[in-house]
């Protein structure tokens, strides 16, 4: 009998050790680790340590394909990683290898992975999060980072989220109106998608298509070889004060009933015009400029239409602006509202300057 309790006690404490030693293999956190590991780390001054698990752990800053990055005392060090595989997976994979990446690598490697994703959900239709081990299907998720590898991108799901940093893949779908009233403040985007200045833009058959922008910058210039623009595209961007783009409306090469050349339909919801009254400084570079191009922009002060053909700019374009200062166009005939003196710049344009009190 007291053998076969002997045995009995023995048989357990086996399977209870192999459980500890699974568990403090693949669990992220250090409290599950009892420390055996020691690692390299070479310092950005050059000098080299000796890193425990729990010291390496205490200074852990990320990492990325190659090195885990400590920092402690103002200075950088790195330990070589042995999850490169799991990290290019990660950051990189497609949605079916993804759900095959299991951690590898060291104790600090794992824990380097989930320090690094852990803030990360992708979607496809459905939210996916690095739960330290695998990759895991949930019901919903917050976090600062979304990949978008397909679906629509729309600010329902950014707002539920709450990420402030976006991953266009391309086989996502953009709506316009996404970054609405969302938190996002970076954009990320591979081909067909590109990004600049929060500005992301989608190349199609019939040239650059400008779709959204996001963050609070205070000055944007879109991109010059822009040929069309959805309505809305900038309505996310509430604290502009200089705005240069390549036309007005939603194409540079007006032709047929459908275009639209007002420079307010960029924020619009389809339903309002809603430029913030933050903008102050418009520079306009090409296509055409309509009648009553800058409606709806009470607060703009400034124009620079230097670069665009003259007999592109009607003269009532920018009648009914109270708030402007100065315009500088190659057209002597604009139409103001206020009394303006005027005089001829050296590029040849009229530049017009309010004189007294706005109207």
């Amino acid at each position: 009998m007291k053998r076969r309790t002997r045995n009995f006690i023995k048989g357990a404490a086996a399977v209870l050790f192999t459980a500890a030693c699974a568990i403090s293999l693949y669990a992220p956190y250090p409290s599950r680790f009892s420390g055996g590991e020691s690692y390299e780390c070479v310092w950005a001054d050059g000098s080299v340590t000796k890193e425990s698990y729990t010291s390496a752990y205490s200074s852990l800053a990320g990492m990325d394909g190659e090195s885990i990055f400590l920092s402690r005392g103002g200075q950088t060090g790195k330990i070589d990683s042995y999850a490169k595989t799991a990290y290019e997976i990660l950051e990189n994979g497609d949605l079916a290898v993804l759900l095959e990446c299991t951690a590898e690598g060291t104790r600090i490697d794992c824990a380097a992975l989930y320090r690094t994703f852990s803030d990360r959900v992708w979607y496809d239709g459905s939210y996916f999060i690095w739960t330290g081990n695998h990759i895991e299907r949930v019901a919903k998720a917050k976090r600062k980072e979304i990949v978008f590898m397909a679906g629509k991108v729309t600010s329902r799901i950014l707002r539920e989220t709450g990420a402030s940093t976006v991953y266009l893949r391309a086989g996502a779908e953009l709506e316009t109106l996404a970054f609405v009233g969302s938190g996002v403040k970076e954009v990320y985007a591979e081909e067909p998608y590109s990004q600049r200045e929060g500005a992301v833009y989608l190349d199609t058959v019939s040239g650059k298509r400008l779709l959204a922008a996001v963050g609070d910058g205070k000055e944007l210039a879109l991109d010059e070889d822009l040929m069309f623009a959805d309505e809305g595209a900038l309505l996310a961007c509430r604290s502009l004060v200089s705005l240069s783009l390549p036309f007005l409306g939603n194409a540079k090469s007006p032709s047929g009933s459908l275009f639209t050349g007002e420079l307010a339909y960029l924020f619009s919801d389809g339903k309002e015009y809603d430029v913030p009254k933050t903008l102050s400084r418009v520079t306009v570079t090409g296509g055409r400029i309509v009648s009553s191009a800058f409606y709806a922009c009470p607060a703009i002060r400034e124009i620079n239409v230097c670069k665009v053909q003259a007999n592109e700019i009607s003269r009532t374009a920018f009648a009914g602006l109270s708030s402007l200062e100065v315009l500088h166009t190659p057209n002597r005939e604009a139409v103001l509202t206020g009394r303006f003196t005027s005089y001829t710049a050296d590029c040849g344009c009229t530049v017009f300057k309010r004189v007294g009190e706005k109207p």
